[in-house]
């Protein structure tokens, strides 16, 4: 495809321009490590208090027994907050201090975040409650998305390559160790014996995710950037879709690693259901959650420890491989699960039992690739055209996530069985294209 002349002449014009600047400072370097590290921590403990394959999804199954409805929360979240990220670079590639707009795009959402705390505290009849958090659940997705973009390119200035994987561990592997203490906090909220009627041991939680997100917001304002210079000029959404493809036709590395992701959020569409289908279909207990997210985020703990002492010797894509092969055995795992429960006479307990080492690598894929595919993305895109690769990853994956809303149709037709099969499917895929990556280094 033939750029247009403006398009050529920036680029022209950004060839000799010098890659932003990053802090030499090691003091200043450590302190903004402290800071990106505490922002992601207080921001991971918020989500698992409010976990959207288990807290949000069993809300969601009281309210609702569709499983469209219910397979539809993860791929909101992560799908809408990938859409704006394309029109977010257009705009953010010439703005030399990414942190002003991040902080700008934090007060719209730490808005949102309000705003779905009171609608699960103040909602009662369950169909508006429905209705209602579906539309505050969307616009606080697409209100996530104006912070993922400078967050990546603020990180990409003032974190060292080499300490990338490690600085998403300690994000992941701390956040983690609180998470342990917030999974017992969501197990005592959400147990009848807790007094709490529901809605609000939900509205609770919501509540709870809403003042430690708020704070990782104001903690992230305090990182010191350095400025860049103005090196792109500002291109509408046409124009960046435009470069968009000319780099995904000749960059065979970024070719395989959007399939990679892609096959990996396709993979994760079934993560939702696990606890659902036990419930469900096998008579499992509710309060299993609180113990399924201490398995996640205490094997989170552990494995964002490997992998970020790992991560920068062994090279990214080791961790990628590992993660689709504990992805692939969740998924084999599951599968059994839905096939062998009825004709064995498995009893819940023993169901509920089986689905902690799903839990468990389901934890190890999630970290493994948490810490490592960010650090992947950054290792192969050019400096120059950072914001361009990384709007347009996120808005390709954004719309992968939507099509993963479609999981929930498959239960429908065709059944848990062929959900958890087509897992095992993305994942081995996942791990094809992984090993196709041969960019050095990584």
């Amino acid at each position: 495809m033939e750029l247009d002349t403006r398009q050529e002449t920036t680029e022209a014009a950004t060839s000799s321009i010098p890659t932003p600047p990053t802090i030499a400072d090691p003091k200043v370097v450590k302190r903004n490590f402290f800071y990106g590290v505490t922002n992601g921590v207080l921001y991971i403990t918020a989500e698992t208090i409010l976990d959207p394959t288990l807290v949000l999804v069993s809300f969601l199954s009281q309210l609702t027994q569709s499983p469209i409805l219910l397979g539809l929360v993860l791929p909101i979240r992560d799908g809408a907050w990938s859409l704006p990220q394309l029109w977010v670079s257009g705009f953010l590639q010439n703005q030399r201090h990414k942190l002003t707009f991040y902080r700008q795009g934090s007060y719209v959402r730490i808005a949102s975040w309000v705003l779905l705390a009171l609608t699960m505290n103040l909602v009662q009849e369950p169909q508006k409650l429905l209705v209602a958090f579906f539309t505050v659940y969307i616009l606080s997705s697409l209100a996530n998305g104006l912070g993922g973009l400078p967050f990546l390119e603020i990180v990409s200035k003032t974190i060292p390559a080499v300490r990338r994987g490690e600085f998403f561990a300690w994000r992941l592997g701390l956040g983690g160790l609180l998470g342990v203490a917030g999974s017992f906090l969501v197990r005592w909220v959400l147990d009848p014996k807790s007094g709490i009627a529901f809605p609000y041991n939900y509205g609770l939680l919501a509540s709870l995710f809403c003042v430690l997100a708020t704070l990782s917001m104001i903690v992230f304002y305090k990182v010191e950037e350095p400025l860049d210079p103005v090196v792109v000029q500002r291109s509408s959404f046409g124009e960046q879709f435009k470069r968009a493809l000319v780099v995904l036709r000749e960059d065979v590395d970024y070719r395989r690693y959007l399939a990679m992701q892609s096959s990996f959020l396709m993979a994760g569409s079934a993560a939702p259901f696990f606890a659902v289908f036990l419930q469900h279909e096998l008579g499992g207990s509710p309060a299993m959650i609180g113990v399924y997210l201490a398995v996640v985020t205490a094997t989170n703990l552990l494995a964002n420890a490997g992998f970020g002492r790992i991560s920068g010797k062994v090279g990214y894509r080791k961790v990628l491989i590992l993660a689709a092969t504990a992805g692939t055995l969740m998924s084999t795992l599951v599968l059994l699960l839905s096939v062998l429960a009825r004709p064995l006479g498995i009893s819940p307990l023993t169901a509920s039992l089986w689905l902690l080492p799903v839990f468990f690598l389901s934890a190890v894929r999630g970290t493994g690739n948490g810490v490592s595919s960010s650090s992947l993305l950054l290792g192969i895109t050019p400096e120059k055209d950072r914001s361009l690769y990384i709007g347009f990853t996120n808005t390709i994956l954004g719309g992968v996530l939507l099509l993963t809303g479609a999981s929930g149709l498959l239960v429908n037709v065709l059944g848990y069985p062929a959900l958890f099969g087509f897992t095992i499917l993305m994942h081995l895929s996942a791990l094809f294209f992984v090993l196709k990556i041969r960019q050095k280094g990584l």
